[in-house]
């Protein structure tokens, strides 16, 4: 007798779910067709996705679906709190004056209106199909909801001040959040972590660098937005230098290095701990040979639809994925995105590289992102033991194994 017999008869007395689809993606291996997911009332896979072509049976009371079943979504790159911004900022701004508007208009919100505007958010990514998100703070008016969340939050405290006398006290103000935040008793994970190349001293590059190694901190920052990043670093020119006196500072430590902004800062991120570098518009091949080279553990996070919204511009998506770079997938926020879907990133995606292969965008969109928040154990693959949340991808083309520009998400399981 089959040895399945015996994995479906010992669920009579447990209450699961047996799901299939049209392709089910368990990310760990290539699409199984009709493959079928047995889940239980905790959301834990009970055994791996199992191919219905190797059973000599067939297999009863399972929920058929249309399209392709895969894991949950991580958001590796959001900024929740600045979710109040959704259809304020101006598109199409460039980065120097979508950063200057940000910093006027964020100070004129009551505390009660951002947290529901916080809290619609969050509803916003459980509908779409995100399990976990990689959030950066620069206050505490999230810590409140992900304390009482289904989500998966990492919480990236967010550091920036060019002026060295700044250093000390935006570096108290950061690890007093760092330190609150810890006291969660649900969703404590967090991280002190630089904001951006141009936006910091060598004062609170250090104090940070030294904090990540003493704390093994994985690290987010935000890299090479626009083309401004370049000049300021290989020339002092350009609007964020521009952007700097407005904000009184004369001189950055880092105008005019001569170098690129990572080779430029390298010094001061560690080479060994979790580094993920966010956006990438402007990223060129040498630029990418370098952060490989200088960083063992290195992710670069894409939001396409933020880069359109801000530059109109995208990275070269194909460049990165020819030199097999880890790829993870971020929303940002609502103050430079119309919606936190990780699945309107990769349609996009797709618009610019059509030939990836969904299994790989998919990669980007789950296993790569819970692996550089370090919760793969848990999420990222549909795999045995695991707790991962469970999507159905609608309107499909189930026969090129690919997505549409109809394609929505239904949670299954969350």
């Amino acid at each position: 007798m089959n040895n399945r017999w015996f994995i479906f008869a010992r669920y009579k007395s447990v209450s699961v779910k047996k799901l299939t689809a049209d392709y089910v993606f368990p990310i760990v291996r290539l699409p199984v067709k009709n493959g079928i997911v047995i889940v239980d009332d905790n959301g834990m896979v009970n055994e791996n996705v199992i191919d219905p072509a190797t059973l000599d049976y067939s297999v009863s009371d399972v929920e058929s679906y249309k399209g392709f079943i895969c894991p949950g979504f991580v958001n590796s790159h959001c900024h929740m709190e600045l979710s109040f911004l959704r259809g304020v900022m101006a598109e199409h701004s460039g980065l120097d004056q979508f950063v200057i508007e940000l910093e006027r208009i964020r100070k004129e919100l009551h505390e009660e209106e951002k947290a529901e505007h916080i809290f619609r958010a969050e509803r916003e990514m459980l509908d779409n199909g995100i399990v976990a998100v990689g959030d950066t703070s620069n206050d505490n008016s999230t810590f409140k909801i992900k304390n009482n969340s289904k989500l998966y939050y990492h919480t990236f405290i967010e550091c920036f001040a060019s002026n060295p006398q700044k250093a000390e006290k935006v570096f108290e103000k950061a690890t007093k959040l760092f330190n609150e935040i810890s006291r969660n008793e649900n969703n404590s994970h967090a991280s002190v972590t630089p904001h951006a190349t141009y936006s910091l001293s060598k004062e609170l590059f250090q104090k940070i660098y030294d904090f990540a190694l003493k704390t093994d901190n994985i690290i987010s920052i935000h890299h090479q937005e626009s083309e401004d990043e370049n000049l300021f670093f290989m020339a002092g020119k350009g609007n964020i230098k521009k952007m700097h006196f407005l904000f009184g500072m004369e001189q950055s430590e880092f105008c005019n290095t001569g170098l690129y902004p990572l080779e430029s800062i390298a010094g001061y991120i560690p080479k060994s701990n979790p580094l993920q570098l966010v956006h990438n518009t402007v990223t060129t091949d040498a630029d990418i040979d370098f952060a490989t080279e200088n960083f063992a553990n290195l992710y670069w996070c894409f939001c396409p639809n933020a880069n359109l919204y801000i530059e109109r511009k995208l990275p070269a998506f194909a460049l990165f994925y020819n030199k097999k770079c880890k790829i993870t997938i971020g929303t940002d926020s609502l103050a430079s995105n119309k919606s936190l879907s990780v699945l309107a990133e990769i349609k996009t995606l797709l618009a610019d590289v059509p030939f990836i292969p969904l299994h790989d965008l998919l990669t980007w969109a789950t296993l790569n992102g819970a692996k550089f928040l370090q919760i793969d154990k848990k999420f990222g693959t549909i795999e045995k033991g695991k707790t991962p949340g469970i999507l159905l991808l609608e309107n499909v083309n189930s026969e090129k194994k690919q997505l549409t520009r109809e394609t929505s998400v239904q949670p299954l399981v969350i």
